[in-house]
């Protein structure tokens, strides 16, 4: 769960920022409901193309083609923080912009928090067999294609699942939902979030952090 300290630093300073961060996390609180569908699948090379077997799930770009490179199998889920809570951000939009915005920026957090666990769950369940798991990589990330979502709700069964659908420009409904893979590796190093980072040319050390 993300703590109304956290959010504050996204907020700005000061009192005011965190009795706002605070009074979005109780409004988050009450309205999420985090659930996830996950599998696992041999990575295949093949042809340049890489893919989890027997799926639909074909995974284009450098980036990801990096961060996969010494794997043999991938992790990947989908999850959502539910319904709910984009109808909460909707009728606040009526009523108070600015805990609209709060409340919309503190849903994106706490999903993101539900993937952190569901990433370290299943890290501990591989280091129990001698393998590891690389940190995850969602669609439209660096040069990951965001129309791959669709292929992840197909593989995940996440529309009969979640109730996941598509808009037409490829965003995924309920909003505050991610979609997400991870390599799984033999190595027993400890693979650095930071140097498979797309933004790890111009990062100055930002919040994200803070959260490690």
């Amino acid at each position: 769960m993300i703590s109304a300290e956290i959010l504050a630093k996204y907020l700005g300073r000061g009192d005011d920022a965190l009795r706002l961060a605070r009074k979005a996390v109780e409004e988050v609180k009450k309205t999420a409901r985090c659930r996830a569908v996950e599998a696992s699948a041999r990575l295949v090379r093949e042809n340049g193309r890489l893919f989890a077997e027997n799926t639909v799930l074909e995974f284009e770009g450098k980036d990801i083609e990096r961060l996969l490179e010494n794997c043999d199998a991938v992790y990947y889920f989908c999850a959502t923080a539910g319904a709910e809570t984009d109808r909460l951000i909707e009728t606040l939009k009526l009523t108070d912009l600015t805990l609209a915005y709060a409340v919309d920026l503190c849903a994106g957090l706490w999903v993101d928090d539900y993937c952190d666990e569901l990433e370290a769950k299943q890290r501990e369940r591989l280091e129990q067999r001698g393998l590891t798991l690389t940190r995850r990589f969602s669609c439209g990330y660096g040069d990951m294609p965001l129309a791959s979502q669709a292929n992840f709700i197909e593989a995940l069964k996440a529309d009969k699942f979640l109730g996941i659908r598509l808009t037409e420009g490829g965003m995924m409904i309920p909003s505050k939902t991610v979609s997400a893979v991870a390599g799984i590796g033999r190595s027993r190093r400890d693979f650095d979030r930071c140097a498979v980072c797309v933004r790890r040319d111009s990062c100055e050390g930002g919040i994200c952090n803070d959260r490690l």
